[in-house]
């Protein structure tokens, strides 16, 4: 079965093909009109199933035709057939292979089959042959992230919003990669932590964190993401969106307290120790989602949370995600957790800590 990538916030990737417009239609007597032409102005219409028939009437009668072919990928594929949509940009290819565009196509196909190495290939030779294609950009960054090469993926949707500094699904994956990159130094530092207790001799007072993790990268983060919530104000998860937001820019304020190297006063610390951690009371296992388990996805939610020391869990963030609704399933489990708070000399403390939610389809 598959496994999902391991997006943080973003389960898999979305947006509209454009990827440039090799053939235009004429203004022409409906009798003049032939297939090829009839199916690129059905598909931009939104007509896909009629355009798919048209254009496959088209490439029969010209099978060295390039733009029916293409035309016929992006048709298939907002039909939903990804797997013919590959065949024709293939032939689109072969036909043309200067043609960016297409390369951007075969990439996004690849993509949503979870062939990473393909996408970023393909990706990468649209780029080559079209240095401002943003959109090929951002493929190759998605690929990248789902790769976890989160500073690749950094630097692609940073390059693809030089180009176009409003593009929402580039912000998207610049939020995305951040928060990889934080977690990747938040696993490093709790594996450290967990390596001194167990080289600590018997009596050893706790210590404090070798190092601390890099809070700068959250706050980027959420403006980042503040950003994509601007440019899609009516967006379907608009209260998920916007409870990552709040809790982005919550663990982003402590980027200065996080170069100190001691928490401030009264303020959460960052890491639990066994003299100070939340003792859980109850908690449930996160449900599959349908969707999910006819997707065959599986695999590990990683949550940031604060252990309130009113016993109360807040700003739950998603430092590691899945797709078709399990990082929501894993939030409202988390939500159902009971605990009393840490203690430090006698007294509740907050402290920050990270909630794991495995799903096996077994």
């Amino acid at each position: 079965m598959r496994r999902s990538h391991a997006a943080t916030i973003l389960p898999c990737c979305f947006f509209s093909l454009t990827f440039g417009s090799p053939a235009s239609t004429f203004a022409r007597p409906p009798s003049q009109v032939n297939e090829k032409e009839r199916g690129i102005e059905l598909y931009r219409k939104g007509a896909f199933s009629e355009a798919v028939e048209a254009l496959k009437e088209a490439v029969k009668k010209q099978q060295k035709d390039s733009d029916a072919w293409y035309y016929l990928g992006l048709s298939l594929h907002r039909a939903g057939n990804i797997k013919d949509a590959r065949k024709a940009f293939e032939k689109t290819i072969s036909l043309r292979p200067d043609f960016a565009p297409s390369y951007t196509a075969m990439a996004y196909m690849q993509l949503l089959n979870y062939d990473d190495k393909g996408a970023m290939k393909n990706a990468e030779k649209a780029v080559a042959l079209d240095p401002k294609n943003f959109e090929s950009l951002y493929i190759a960054g998605m690929a990248r992230l789902r790769q976890k090469q989160a500073a690749e993926a950094l630097a692609k949707a940073e390059a693809a919003l030089k180009i176009k500094t409003d593009y929402p699904q580039a912000l998207m994956l610049k939020t995305e990669s951040l928060i990889s990159l934080f977690a990747q130094e938040w696993d490093k530092q709790i594996k450290s932590q967990d390596r001194r207790k167990e080289s600590k001799s018997p009596g050893d007072a706790d210590g404090e964190e070798e190092k601390r993790s890099d809070y700068s990268l959250l706050k980027a983060a959420s403006e980042s993401l503040e950003a994509y919530l601007k440019l899609n104000p009516g967006q379907s998860e608009q209260s998920f969106w916007s409870e990552q937001l709040e809790a982005l820019r919550y663990y982003g304020s402590r980027a200065e307290s996080s170069a100190s190297d001691k928490p401030l006063t009264n303020e959460p610390v960052t890491s639990m120790t066994p003299a100070s951690k939340p003792k859980v009371l109850y908690r449930e296992r996160a449900q599959y989602t349908e969707a999910a388990r006819n997707a065959g996805v599986r695999g590990t939610v990683v949550l940031m949370v604060v252990f309130t020391d009113e016993g109360v869990l807040k700003y739950i963030l998603a430092l590691q995600g899945l797709s078709h609704g399990l990082t929501g399933q894993a939030i409202a489990a988390a939500r159902k957790i009971r605990f009393t708070p840490a203690m430090r000399d006698g007294k509740p403390l907050s402290v920050i800590g990270s909630l794991e939610f495995t799903f096996n389809l077994y």
